[in-house]
């Protein structure tokens, strides 16, 4: 069986001991202030980065919108890309140990609510390895039609964190 040690590199830590700013970082003050709150883990933003690296999901992501944007954006093809690049992520593949670290760091029974802190999509999921597709699905939610367009011609996600909290 893998254990967290094996890597140095835990796909899911518990708040407290994460390292990541914003939202993160205030809701870690405020356990740290002895504040009841559910108990929560934190999905590094190196974990995105590392699924994409892995999986050539940029170069693949990028293949797609190739010609979409210019003077005038087809509207038609953009969608099509996007809904491709959901398709891409949701299909690919996270590091069989990562996936199990994941798996074995959230206790055998949820519900568990996935989201991106500072706001944005949110999944639900009853038990680990739900919550581990529900991951990805907020990572395919980036390649949502009105994602991209928001971020506008060659607008790349920034690799972000996901919290999980048990409900």
């Amino acid at each position: 069986m893998f254990h967290d040690e094996d890597l140095r590199l835990r796909p899911l830590v518990p708040l407290a001991e994460s390292r990541e700013e914003g939202e993160v970082a205030r809701l870690r003050q405020r356990l740290a202030a002895g504040e009841d709150l559910p108990p929560a883990w934190v999905v590094p933003a190196w974990v995105e980065e590392e699924f994409y690296r892995l999986n050539n999901l940029r170069f693949q992501i990028e293949r797609l919108f190739a010609g979409v944007w210019g003077v005038r954006v087809d509207e038609e093809a953009l969608a099509r890309a996007a809904d491709a690049a959901r398709e891409l992520v949701r299909g690919s593949y996270l590091v069989a140990e990562r996936a199990e670290a994941f798996t074995a760091a959230l206790p055998p029974r949820g519900p568990f609510v996935l989201r991106r802190p500072e706001g944005g999509a949110e999944e639900t999921a009853p038990a680990p390895l739900e919550a581990l597709w529900a991951l990805k699905r907020l990572w395919a939610a980036r390649w949502s039609l009105d994602a991209v367009i928001e971020r506008g011609p060659g607008g790349w996600p920034e690799p972000a964190p996901v919290l999980i909290e048990r409900s």
